[in-house]
């Protein structure tokens, strides 16, 4: 994500479509250019509208998106209609399902807006004009696919930095978080996201342990955002970064906002972990269905097993136990030996069904009538007190914090 923020001035100048509502802001870096002339780097000629968004592209395409001139041999060509319309979709969703956007918002007067670079440079961006109003910034081989993936994460991006552009919130004055709600927000609006991204998910099966919030996981991990909206609604989810202010990190004002101590959050979050397992979530339901149960923290030892890795703050281990016990038992039992822990089992029965145990519960007991398709053994490191997370910095990507661990050891008896 790039926040780009330019002192706005008192007095800005914008144009005004004849055939929309919004008025379209022009940036400072823009107001030397005369937009009206094709020759100019960035022209409303070369620009299409919503009653939303304005969409522009850069002269080296011409007229035509669809058959530009060639950049070093690479194709530049995109599909500017379905981009358009995606945005748009995109962009009221984002306003009215998520409410990011509030009455009041700049976005009400003035139209965000979709700048495309002609550039063979991978990265796109979202964030604001000059602290004003949202906008992105993507190259064509960025938007290829015709689900426009990359644009929601970076509209999202645009809403989240509206906020402090409206002066409605300090939204942290930055965080990795951001990542983790713009994979959210995309996964919102495309159910399927785990598949077309897997990428990330594999990753993420191999860095459960990590720190919640660490640099490692930003973009691997929606799924803690997914539990909050599902306790507290998807309209939550935005007024968390309307109530973050500078100094605290989103868990710092989410335990805030709902008066919580540092016990009560880490029940909630090992709750989260246990629904996680199985995707027992309110979102994607028949989506997530193949990744259901795919989980499988590495183990090792001899009759007292540990994790390969061992759970950081809120980081997690779940341990599929199909292999080391008899599921056709109907009762197990845990020894665990750890300090400052959250454990407890998740059963799926054979009708795809979870079964979760209390917080800290040693004994499982399988329901009459039901037999086990899989049994895990869930473990979450769960600090004394919450330690600030930093913001992403090029400096702590180079020296990451060092964090907690929780070490902890286990066996498990099965019963009939």
């Amino acid at each position: 994500m790039k926040r780009i923020i330019l002192l706005a001035s008192c007095v800005f100048a914008s144009y005004t479509a004849l055939h929309a509502q919004k008025k379209i802001y022009i940036p400072e870096d823009l107001r030397k250019m005369d937009l009206q002339a094709d020759t100019s780097q960035w022209s409303f000629k070369r620009s299409i509208e919503t009653d939303d968004l304005i969409l522009m592209w850069e002269r080296g395409f011409g007229s035509d998106t669809s058959n530009p001139p060639m950049l070093e041999g690479k194709p530049m060509s995109f599909n500017l209609t379905n981009l358009r319309d995606r945005v748009q979709e995109f962009y009221h969703f984002f306003r009215d399902t998520l409410a990011f956007s509030l009455p009041g918002s700049k976005a009400d007067k003035y139209k965000m807006m979709v700048m495309v670079n002609y550039s063979l440079d991978g990265t796109a961006y979202g964030g604001t004009y000059d602290n004003f109003i949202g906008a992105l910034w993507v190259a064509p081989n960025r938007i290829q696919d015709a689900k426009m993936n990359c644009m929601a994460h970076e509209l999202g991006h645009s809403f989240q930095l509206q906020i402090p552009a409206d002066s409605v919130g300090d939204a942290w004055g930055g965080s990795g978080f951001f990542e983790m709600t713009s994979q959210w927000m995309l996964w919102q609006v495309n159910p399927g996201w785990l598949t077309d991204e897997n990428y990330h998910f594999e990753a993420f099966k191999q860095l459960t342990h990590k720190a919640y919030l660490h640099l490692d996981n930003i973009y691997h991990s929606p799924f803690v955002i997914q539990w909050w909206s599902d306790l507290h609604g998807r309209k939550s989810i935005a007024e968390l970064y309307r109530q973050g202010r500078i100094g605290e990190d989103p868990v710092m004002t989410y335990k805030r906002m709902y008066n919580m101590s540092q016990k009560q959050f880490c029940d909630e979050m090992f709750r989260g972990y246990q629904h996680l397992v199985n995707f027992d979530f309110n979102h994607a339901r028949k989506e997530t269905r193949q990744y259901a149960c795919t989980f499988d923290t590495e183990t090792e030892g001899g009759k007292w097993l540990r994790p390969k890795n061992y759970p950081e703050e809120y980081g997690f281990n779940a341990i599929k136990l199909d292999d080391k016990v008899n599921l056709n038992a109907r009762k197990f039992r845990l020894n665990i030996q750890g300090d400052n822990l959250r454990y407890g089992f998740v059963g799926i029965t054979t009708d795809g069904q979870s079964v979760y145990s209390d917080v800290n519960a040693t004994e499982f007991v399988v329901p009459k009538s039901k037999r086990l398709s899989h049994l895990y053994l869930i473990v979450m490191g769960a600090p004394l007190q919450h330690y600030h997370i930093p913001m992403p910095t090029d400096e702590n990507y180079k020296n990451p914090q060092k964090l907690l661990e929780f070490p902890y050891s286990f066996r498990i008896f099965a019963t009939r």
